[in-house]
């Protein structure tokens, strides 16, 4: 049982600052003070476990019974088709929750494999425990309900990406990048292969795409630096 009258610092460091940092990026602690968030840790059980890049967090398939928030690194979520090909879905940062639509769902099972794209720290909760968080804090439960709206709003919007033909979906994401970013001068954070993944389309057909975007004058590229020349031709 920790003692009251603790100070920040002193809470701060049983918890490990990395940690309290990590969980400042993250949307389900929005609006809420280092002091809200160290408090509403402790009253739960949590673990802060370390994977080397490379390692599994988890297989397709395997049942979801912990809340994790990635602390630091990256993770990846990948599908493998029927044809074999391991097709990339998503790239996940630091801040950010692991499957969170799926741990209260009736089939908890992870659709996809997860994979540290490079070496990561994770803080991780069982459901019992995160169902405890939400109660405790209205904003935080109000928090998750975003988290899973936009969710929801990611994955209609990846339906429709999916059904564009290969042009369309190239001119989709450099005007995704180009809005996020905020210039017409890019660099891609993701390389071909990958991107190509995303789509569930072949190299060849990425880079041929490229290509004629670049002679229709649309754009000009050097590696994973794209200068948008006609940013009204990129909108879908």
């Amino acid at each position: 049982m920790h003692e009251k009258g603790l100070s920040l610092a002193q809470k701060a460091k049983e918890m490990d600052i990395d940690t309290l940092e990590g969980l400042k990026r993250c949307q389900l602690f929005a609006g809420l003070t280092d002091e809200e968030i160290i408090s509403l840790a402790h009253q739960v059980r949590y673990r802060v476990l370390r994977y080397r890049k490379g390692e599994l967090f988890t297989l397709a398939g395997a049942v979801c019974q912990h809340a994790a928030i990635i602390l630091s690194g990256e993770m990846a979520a990948k599908l493998v088709a029927p044809t074999g090909r391991i097709i990339q879905m998503s790239l996940h940062h630091s801040g950010n929750m692991l499957a969170p639509a799926f741990l209260f769902a009736r089939d908890n099972t992870y659709p996809v494999t997860v994979e540290a794209q490079s070496d990561c720290q994770v803080f991780r909760l069982h459901r019992d425990d995160m169902a405890a968080l939400l109660a405790a804090d209205a904003r935080v439960n109000m928090n998750f309900v975003r988290i899973l709206s936009n969710i929801i709003s990611y994955l209609t919007k990846k339906v429709s990406v999916m059904s564009m033909n290969v042009r369309e979906k190239v001119c989709h994401y450099l005007h995704e990048e180009m809005v996020r970013q905020h210039s017409v001068l890019l660099t891609l954070p993701l390389s071909r292969q990958a991107i190509a993944d995303t789509f569930s389309i072949q190299k060849y057909s990425l880079q041929r795409c490229l290509s004629e975007l670049k002679a229709d004058g649309v754009i000009d590229f050097e590696g994973r630096a794209v200068h948008i020349l006609k940013p009204q031709e990129l909108e879908v």
